[in-house]
């Protein structure tokens, strides 16, 4: 059983929350609007934010792995943000074959707030999120009031309310009038909420392109494949649900993956011995890090990747004593991803330049594929790589591996 609520900010004991209550595949059981004290029990609570308080961004980065994404969209959009990167907290979904990934952007203090408030709370979800992407803009109605435009490559942009005159939007009028001038208008808006004909044919006149009805949108009514596509705020790393679909396709495969499990049950049982050995080993070794640090008089490092970080910083200040370059130097660390960024075509590296310990490059426009290759490389090569695509081109960002030969 699954309880979804509707939160336009941080819930309030007083005050009366719309939510929804849905049977394991989905299917709407029950909706309400009542104090939070009167919500029925669920095995999984979930949360919908209104599209006041997140935005969405859709990005293109390289293919990467799913525990880099999420760093990889926030470097991306750190500049786009108002405010600092440490008081927003950005989600990402599944990135998808083209390299696009939808990133979600909110408040951390929001956040942190409705989990504070809704203790056991299982996923907080983007309104804009769920709703439908058309082919060209998707004008929807927010549950919490105003509205919101969602643009075919799923990114977000809040508009306010529809004027009782009937009259376009001023907000709205200055985007289309923004994206035709950046030659990305659409063809047609669609308005996924109720609105009269006659209204509809006076803002496409307005505005020189079609607005269209289209079904409206309600949050409580969202598809299963948008909720689970939907970036989750709560998630560290962000990997990708598991649908309500994928859920019953399991649960009909239950007998055949059982057999499957118990013969991978003989393999499982036959490497534990040297998982187990592994694992001891590696615990060692990160006891021992952590213990040469303590010995070598090294503050803040209680954990193995801080004990590595802060020996390699104190290993290049003696060499730096000695008049000696230290791998995490501009040459050195150069050195390490030239080999790897001179298969770029000539005339591709626009500028370089080296602080605090990161060479910050900026290229022309480069195919996803060709980053992703080169990314990979640097990461062989000891190299931390962040790449983020920018208005000029793309934007990456090099730093030594702590734990690099």
């Amino acid at each position: 059983m699954i309880l979804r609520v509707f939160l336009a900010g941080p819930p309030a004991r007083d005050h009366p929350i719309a939510w929804v209550r849905l049977d394991d595949d989905g299917r709407v059981l029950e909706r309400q609007r009542t104090l939070p004290g009167q919500w029925p029990t669920a095995a999984r609570v979930e949360a919908v934010l209104a599209a006041d308080a997140v935005r969405l961004v859709a990005l293109s980065l390289p293919p990467m792995p799913i525990a880099r994404l999420r760093a990889a969209a926030a470097y991306a959009i750190e500049d786009q943000l108002a405010t600092p990167i440490d008081e927003s907290v950005v989600a990402t979904g599944p990135q998808r074959n083209d390299g696009s990934v939808l990133a979600a952007v909110a408040s951390a203090a929001t956040v942190a707030a409705i989990v504070a408030g809704i203790p056991g709370l299982g996923r907080l979800l983007p309104e804009p999120a769920l709703a439908r992407v058309h082919d060209g803009w998707t004008w929807c109605a927010s549950a919490a009031g105003g509205t919101f435009i969602r643009r075919s490559d799923g990114s977000t942009l809040a508009i306010g309310d529809v004027p009782a005159s009937g009259e376009l939007p001023a907000e709205l009028s200055a985007a289309l009038t923004q994206a035709r001038h950046g030659g990305q208008a659409p063809q047609r808006v669609h308005v996924a909420f109720a609105q009269d004909t006659a209204v509809l044919a006076r803002w496409s006149q307005a505005a020189g392109m079609a607005f269209v009805p289209a079904q409206a949108f309600r949050w409580d009514e969202a598809d299963a494949d948008a909720v689970a596509q939907a970036p989750d705020l709560l998630a560290r790393e962000n990997p990708a649900p598991a649908s309500a679909a994928a859920g019953a396709t399991l649960r009909a495969f239950r007998l055949p993956l059982a057999i499957a499990a118990l013969a991978l049950g003989v393999h499982v049982l036959a490497l534990a011995a040297q998982w187990s050995w592994l694992s001891v080993d590696r615990w060692r070794t990160s006891r021992a890090l952590v213990a040469v640090a303590a010995q070598a008089g090294v503050p803040d490092a209680s954990t193995p990747s801080q004990a590595v970080s802060a020996i390699a910083q104190r290993h290049a200040g003696w060499l730096h004593r000695a008049s000696k370059g230290a791998p995490g130097d501009a040459l050195p660390l150069l050195a390490r991803a030239a080999p790897l960024l001179a298969t770029l075509a000539q005339g591709t590296l626009k500028s370089a330049t080296f602080s605090s310990g990161a060479w910050t490059l900026e290229f022309a426009a480069t195919r996803p594929d060709a980053l992703g290759a080169i990314t990979r490389g640097l990461a062989d090569a000891g190299v931390d790589a962040l790449v983020a695509p920018v208005a000029s081109g793309t934007r990456m960002r090099l730093t030594l591996d702590p734990a690099a030969p």
